[in-house]
């Protein structure tokens, strides 16, 4: 019994000498890299979360913004040519919607695309003597065209004629967080839209001689260049 007690009471000592300086770091050092491992996967896997609701919410606008358009110039009458803004970096276009219900007036619908908050917008206004004009409605950010490069203007107008018997309005929008050689994985919306109530005889469909490039009796002139 004296011997059992003795025993016990050697280990109880022994385990209360606690650990020794090397343990203590070496146990450290194996907590840090632990910890490291842990967070680097929380890293990977807030940035791989970010990128996938970046994606979703840049498919979501290029929808919403297609569901619009496809509807409206559709039906839309006559469609000015596209152009340069009166503000630096904006570029626009315009339509206009005659088919509208009884006791209406003729609807003109105005999109903005600005490079400096990389925004679309659109804004309308019916036609009238003195046209009241709604506020401008966001409908995608993050947008990332280049207004420099050719081939990433968002709007490319193609008149009525002997090609195409009606007038047609291509939409390319690149959108996602992101620009230039950083950007990252988003949604590309491009899209030809025919306007079926439109001709060769519409109001807007011959170019200006003065001024290339713009509509010789544009439609939708209330508020002007945005």
């Amino acid at each position: 019994m004296t011997r059992i007690r003795a025993a016990l009471q050697r280990r109880t000592s022994e385990t209360d000498n606690g650990m020794t300086l090397v343990e203590l770091l070496v146990s450290m050092g194996i907590l840090t890299v632990i910890i490291g491992m842990f967070m680097g996967g929380v890293v990977v896997m807030t940035k791989d979360t970010s990128r996938a609701q970046g994606v979703s919410n840049a498919g979501d606008a290029a929808r919403k913004v297609f569901q619009r358009m496809d509807k409206e110039i559709r039906y839309s009458s006559s469609i000015n040519r596209p152009g340069v803004g009166t503000t630096a970096g904006t570029y626009y276009v315009e339509y206009l919607i005659s088919a509208v219900g009884a006791g209406q007036k003729p609807l003109c619908t105005q999109w903005r695309y600005t490079s400096s908050t990389r925004t679309l917008d659109v804004r309308t206004w019916r036609v009238q003597a003195t046209p009241v004009v709604s506020g401008w409605n966001t409908m995608a950010v993050n947008v990332r065209n280049n207004l420099s490069v050719s081939t990433q203007l968002p709007f490319v107008f193609t008149p009525a004629g002997s090609t195409y018997q009606r007038q047609q309005l291509r939409v390319f929008l690149d959108m996602g967080v992101g620009s230039g050689t950083t950007a990252k994985a988003g949604a590309q919306l491009d899209s030809y839209f025919f306007a079926r109530n439109t001709s060769a005889a519409s109001q807007s469909n011959p170019e200006s001689v003065s001024v290339p490039g713009q509509s010789a009796n544009p439609v939708c002139t209330g508020p002007g260049r945005p």
